[in-house]
């Protein structure tokens, strides 16, 4: 089986890109299988592990680039028909696709929430315009086999809006590698990072991780710390991850608890962060699978997360974590974190949480891939025996 992959864009930051680094690894080690890499742009390590092809588009304007890099893509699909195209992005003409992302469509939908003036305007931006129509040439297109889900969430969303038969998609859910997240190192991380924010021993910790603050629901979050701190409860928040931190730092200090939550910016050792926290906060406002949330589990972390996070479908509510039906629901956010300043809830949380992580590991992620990559080989193939 030829596997040919395709990602427009690798940066060596993000739980997508380890994703992608131990699929490459599993699925050059596969038998039989042999595997390229498409992509316009690749840093780190995991371009080494098979041979790359490289799809020279301009960078800008972007949404000329989305249109351009499909366009490519599609040649040489054309020009390779030995050749399964697995994209991880949306190309039209691709033969498996992973709806890593979920639906853009789906996403516009829930934008409404964060800017309900603005919002009808935001369909006519040209980039938004590019991904929706991409997106619908991706999911109606005849040479489209089979859909990997991260999510049943993510499933249904692409069923209810494209009418993709439910039998073409499969749920993978997604993996982590729990000795990326060993226990013993939980005191000294602990330690650490206390140390390093000046926070207490006796004040809990909750963290966030996630780039771009608004979609991740750091709004709820500070509403939320805002309202916990009323109450006089000892906490700090930590804010991990790349965003604008003005407009919640303003709801703080209008709440006088600015300086209840630190704000970090990205870093490279977001594990440490995780070890040393002591629960795990992601009230998201649109995200198909959260591997966030799902390394914190694995750092035995118990997740307050949202019912529109297709993580929520391996928490147990009231066991391993929280789920919130609504992401603007900051006081239901910060009952749970009032909830989770008890030492034993945690421990028997956080217990609880690690065990589900553990079912859920990036060898099986990558089993689950190849059964589908294999199907859809076989599908291509035809009854002759070789690919179209």
């Amino acid at each position: 089986m030829n596997v040919a992959l395709v990602r427009y864009r690798y940066s060596p930051h993000g739980g997508a890109e380890r994703y992608l680094d131990g699929l490459l690894a599993r699925l050059a080690g596969a038998e039989g299988t042999r595997v390229c890499l498409l992509a316009a742009s690749w840093e780190g390590e995991g371009a080494s592990v098979v041979p790359l092809v490289r799809v020279a588009v301009p960078p800008k304007p972007a949404p000329l680039r989305l249109f351009l890099f499909a366009r490519a893509v599609r040649a040489w699909a054309d020009a390779h028909p030995d050749h399964l195209i697995f994209s991880l992005e949306r190309v039209p003409g691709a033969d498996v696709y992973r709806a890593g992302d979920g639906c853009h469509a789906e996403w516009m939908e829930r934008k409404r929430i964060l800017r309900p003036l603005s919002w009808p305007l935001d369909h006519l931006r040209p980039l938004n315009l590019a991904y929706l129509r991409i997106e619908k040439e991706l999911f109606t297109s005849p040479r489209l086999l089979s859909v990997i889900a991260n999510s049943g969430r993510g499933r249904d969303e692409i069923v209810r809006r494209f009418g993709v038969p439910p039998a073409r998609i499969v749920v993978v859910r997604n993996g982590v590698d729990l000795a990326r997240f060993p226990l013993e190192r939980r005191d000294a991380a602990a330690s650490a990072l206390r140390a390093s924010l000046g926070i207490g021993a006796e004040e809990t910790i909750f963290l966030h991780v996630g780039s771009g603050f608004a979609r991740k629901g750091v709004g709820a979050l500070t509403r939320a710390a805002v309202r916990l701190a009323r109450t006089g409860a000892k906490f700090r928040v930590v804010v991990v991850g790349k965003g604008d931190a003005g407009p919640y730092r303003r709801i703080l200090r209008e709440g006088s608890a600015e300086g209840r939550v630190h704000f970090t910016g990205p870093v490279a050792g977001a594990a440490e962060y995780l070890l040393g926290a002591d629960a795990f906060i992601f009230p998201t406002i649109y995200e198909p699978f959260s591997n966030a949330c799902l390394e914190a589990m694995a750092a035995g972390l118990p997740v307050v997360t949202t019912a529109v996070n297709g993580a929520s479908e391996v928490l147990r509510d009231g066991v391993s974590g929280f789920v919130v039906d609504d992401p603007q629901d900051d006081a239901g956010v910060a009952a749970r974190m009032e909830a989770l300043l008890s030492a034993d809830t945690r421990r028997r949380m956080g217990e609880e949480a690690r065990r589900a992580a553990a079912a859920l590991t990036p060898e099986r992620n990558a089993e689950e891939t190849l059964s589908v990559l294999e199907e859809a080989w076989r599908k291509k193939a035809g009854p002759g025996g070789g690919a179209r």
